[in-house]
């Protein structure tokens, strides 16, 4: 019988879920805090003005909403990982800091059309299972922003690491996708682990991010990183 995609897609998100909600997740999370905005999350965000809506899409325990918040943006944050979420709003409610945090199911965004000025995706990209799947998440992103709404994304890339992508199809990779039949090129799992993984190379990434609803106005590659800005293509 042909595998249902939907439901092979729910078991794979599922299991990312799974790894975030996990006690070690939780406790590198809530490390995170610490660390507060990044340079490029900060150049970023400063061609917005204070008291802009912004959106952290997969914010986990919202190392980056706590920073933004605390520079006067209004900030949400948005994740899978229920347990994730608990634990910010948890840290939200104790520093007294104004950050909605919400866990959701995907692919819709419990958003109005046209809420946030921008998001940001951190190494969030990669844990949506299927190729079309991802663009339709690009799309529902695209339509809670303003037009001409942008995307700070950054998401870890092989290109430093490997050559191809056969090489991510280890025995973690033989033990675990059996149970699926409908993983694509570039799919696999966190590395001795069951957690689905989506792994990019730079120019793959770039080429799939240009058929979504939004452009690349700018992209750096530093070694395993890559960053980029999307704006919302006109008329979308």
């Amino acid at each position: 019988m042909k595998a249902d995609r939907a439901e092979e897609s729910r078991r794979l998100l599922h299991s990312v879920e799974d790894k975030y909600n996990s006690p070690e997740e939780l406790d590198i999370r809530k490390d995170e805090l610490k660390n507060g905005i990044r340079e490029a999350e900060q150049a970023f965000v400063r061609k917005h003005p204070v008291g802009s809506r912004l959106l952290d899409v997969g914010c986990a325990t919202g190392r980056l909403c706590f920073a933004l918040a605390r520079q006067g943006y209004n900030v949400t944050g948005i994740d899978v990982a229920e347990k994730q979420i608990e634990q910010a709003a948890k840290f939200a409610h104790e520093e007294q800091v104004n950050v909605t945090f919400l866990q959701y199911e995907m692919p819709i965004l419990p958003f109005p059309d046209a809420s946030f000025a921008a998001a940001f995706m951190g190494n969030v990209y990669c844990y949506v299972p299927h190729r079309v799947s991802r663009i339709a998440f690009l799309e529902e992103i695209a339509r809670i922003l303003y037009p001409e709404g942008e995307v700070f994304l950054s998401q870890t890339v092989l290109d430093s690491v490997l050559e191809g992508y056969e090489e991510i199809y280890d025995d973690n990779h033989r033990r675990f996708a059996p149970d699926y039949e409908t993983l694509e090129e570039g799919d696999g799992f966190v590395f001795g682990a069951p957690q689905y993984l989506h792994f990019f190379f730079a120019e793959d990434l770039e080429s799939e991010l240009e058929t979504s609803p939004f452009r690349i106005v700018s992209s750096v590659l530093e070694g395993d990183r890559f960053t980029c800005v999307l704006r919302k293509r006109n008329g979308v």
